[in-house]
C-alpha cells in the first residue's frame, strides 16, 4: 500500500531563541509519529504549524482522509494539497502494528465520517466506525497501551462509545449526535479552571478568554467522571433535548483531558479553526502539550 507521508520536522524558532518570544510556559512539543485525520470542519494541521513558529515541533506527520464531503472552511490544505491515498478506514479498522498501534499520536478532525447517525448534510448514515466494535477495541487497547488522542467536537460519539464512564453528555448517551445541542454562532466568556492551563499562560486562575463556536450544533458536555481534568469552563446556550426550548448549562466544560491508562484523551468541544484570538490558540497549544511526550 502506498503511504502518505510527510516528516514534519518543524523548528522556525526554538524556545530559547532571541527575538521569538514563545507563548508563556510553551515547551518543545515531541509528538513523535503522528496521524492526523482530516475532517470538514477542523484544521489541527494549521494548529501544529503555527505553534511550530514559537517552538519546536517534532512529529513524523502521517496524513488519513477523513473527510465527509470536503473542507467546508477555509484553511491551507493538508499535506500540500495532494490527494490523500490513506483513509480513515485504514487507520482505525486494522486491529496491527499497520493501525493505530503504530503511532504514538493520533489527532481526530472535527466533520471526520464515521462517527454520527446522519451525514449533516442529511443524505444518509454516517455511523459505520462508531458502531464498530473493532474500532472501538482498537482505539481502547491503543491508548491503554500508550497513545496520546485527540477527539474534536463531533467525534465524541466515538470517545463516548470506547469510555462511556468518562463523560455524561447533554442528551441521552446511549443515542448517536444527542448531545449536539450546542446553539450558534455564539461567543462565550470561558474561564480557565485548571491551574496548569492558568500558569502556562501566566494568568490568574478563573480567568476569562473569548471562544467562539461559528457551527451550531457542538457536542455540550454536562460533567465528567472525577478522574477526568476539566481545563477550560463557561456558560452555554444549548436548546433542550426534551423541549428545543434555549437554555444556559453553567459551567460546562468546553476542554477536557484523561489519562487511561497509559495514555492520553484530549477533548474539545469548540474547533481549531474558528478561535481567532490568540488567547484561545494558547489554550489550544496547552493541549498539544498535554499530547507530547
Amino acid at each position: 500500500m502506498r503511504r502518505s507521508l510527510v516528516l514534519l520536522l518543524l523548528s522556525s524558532c526554538v524556545l530559547s531563541a532571541a527575538g521569538c518570544p514563545p507563548v508563556s510556559g510553551l515547551r518543545n512539543l515531541a509528538l513523535g509519529k503522528t496521524a492526523i485525520v482530516t475532517g470538514d470542519f477542523d484544521n489541527v494541521d494549521q494548529l501544529i504549524k503555527e505553534v511550530a513558529i514559537q517552538t519546536t515541533v517534532e512529529a513524523e506527520i502521517h496524513y488519513y482522509d477523513g473527510y465527509i464531503t470536503g473542507p467546508a472552511i477555509e484553511s491551507e490544505p493538508p499535506n500540500g494539497g495532494r490527494p490523500l491515498t490513506l483513509q480513515v478506514e485504514d487507520l482505525m479498522r486494522v486491529d496491527s502494528t499497520a493501525g493505530l498501534q503504530q503511532f504514538d499520536t493520533v489527532f481526530l478532525s472535527d466533520g471526520m465520517r464515521g462517527c454520527n447517525q446522519q451525514q449533516y448534510n442529511g443524505v444518509g448514515e454516517d455511523n459505520h466506525l462508531v458502531l464498530d466494535q473493532t474500532v472501538v477495541g482498537n482505539i481502547e487497547k491503543s491508548v491503554r497501551n500508550g497513545l496520546r488522542m485527540y477527539f474534536s467536537d463531533w467525534n465524541y460519539d466515538l470517545l463516548e462509545a470506547t469510555w462511556p464512564d468518562l463523560v455524561d453528555w447533554m442528551g441521552d448517551d446511549s443515542e448517536l449526535d444527542a448531545a449536539q445541542r450546542g446553539i450558534a454562532p455564539q461567543t462565550v466568556n470561558a474561564r480557565i479552571v485548571d491551574q496548569g492551563l492558568a500558569d502556562f499562560m501566566g494568568v490568574p486562575l478563573q480567568s476569562e478568554l473569548e471562544v467562539i463556536y461559528n457551527f451550531g450544533t457542538w457536542a455540550v458536555i454536562d460533567s465528567v467522571d472525577e478522574s477526568v481534568s476539566v481545563l477550560v469552563v463557561a456558560d452555554v446556550e444549548y436548546d433542550d433535548p426534551d423541549t428545543g426550548e434555549v437554555r444556559v448549562k453553567v459551567d460546562a466544560p468546553l476542554l477536557i483531558a484523561a489519562d487511561v491508562g497509559r495514555g492520553v484523551v484530549l477533548f474539545t468541544t469548540f474547533h481549531n479553526e474558528a478561535q481567532v484570538s490568540d488567547d484561545t490558540r494558547d489554550v489550544l497549544a496547552y493541549g498539544l502539550g498535554k499530547l507530547s511526550r
